[in-house]
């Protein structure tokens, strides 16, 4: 009877990672489409994951921070940031770590990352950069009391692995932070206005959650907003975000505009997920 339960459990895990799977993988964009642009819809930019005063109250710092205190010995006030980006998240609390494991599989990323610790000026605390995706650099990182991985999953195809992997670095714990549904969802409705195109919906946070239960963790958590205001300004930047990621050129800006003032873009709630090694 024992032997049935974990199998079925991991069996359950592998239907819910291959269920994940299928549905990222429906948000792939027609290449008659894609096609047209010279900007990658996808392209991420470091500033916009960089520190700012408002990562650094966010609630996925705080739980870092509440999770670190439970360290009991100096190796374990050590973060790993799994999707690093610009360190917004890490390099809010390098003043409270004695070490920071920064990994991410652009080299730009980890580039800008590198020179903002620089400015930081905190010597105390070691840096150990790593480049290339988390499945093939995860033995090669080690481990770290805390492991921080934030908005990251969406491009994640296989969560069961991902997730051990990240289990398995942590000595404290973990915490994962991920919008409700994929980022690219506030641009749903401008890819049905211009090109008449349904776009997917899931997967979503929920799914995670049960992916992560059915790996026998036992997670906690809680939902946010990143800012104060339910719908987001329409300026320039948010333009040409949604611009880009409907693969249209700089020449239609003011049609994007004029589109998002009709029909403004609400934020998306952020989940917080996170546990401790002896959930």
């Amino acid at each position: 009877m024992a032997r049935c339960h974990v199998v079925c459990k991991l069996m359950n895990s592998r239907t819910l990672c291959d269920d994940w799977e299928r549905s990222l993988a429906g948000w792939a964009i027609p290449d008659e489409i894609l096609n047209q642009t010279s900007t990658s819809p996808w392209r991420l930019r470091p500033e916009n994951f960089a520190p700012s005063a408002q990562r650094a109250n966010s609630p996925t710092v705080m739980k870092i921070r509440e999770l670190l205190n439970r360290a009991t010995e100096v190796e374990s006030r050590s973060l790993m940031d799994v999707g690093c980006g610009a360190g917004g998240v890490s390099l809010a609390i390098l003043d409270e770590v004695t070490s920071i494991t920064a990994v991410d599989v652009s080299g730009e990323m980890l580039e800008s990352f590198r020179r903002r610790y620089h400015e930081a000026g905190e010597t105390r605390v070691t840096l150990k950069l790593v480049q290339g995706s988390w499945l093939s650099v995860a033995q090669e990182s080690g481990r770290a009391g805390v492991v921080v991985c934030a908005n990251v999953l969406y491009n994640v195809p296989n969560p069961c692995e991902f997730i051990t992997r990240l289990n398995d670095a942590a000595l404290i714990g973990v915490v994962i932070e991920i919008h409700d549904h994929h980022p690219h969802s506030v641009a749903n409705p401008a890819w049905k206005h211009f090109w008449n195109i349904d776009r997917p919906e899931m997967p979503s946070a929920g799914q995670l959650i049960e992916i992560i239960k059915s790996l026998g963790i036992n997670p906690e958590t809680s939902s946010f907003y990143r800012g104060s205001e339910k719908t987001l300004t329409v300026d320039d930047d948010l333009v040409e975000s949604i611009r880009q990621r409907i693969c249209l050129d700089a020449s239609r800006d003011p049609e994007v505009k004029e589109f998002l003032i009709e029909n403004p873009v609400r934020q998306l709630e952020s989940r917080l997920i996170w546990w401790t090694k002896q959930s």
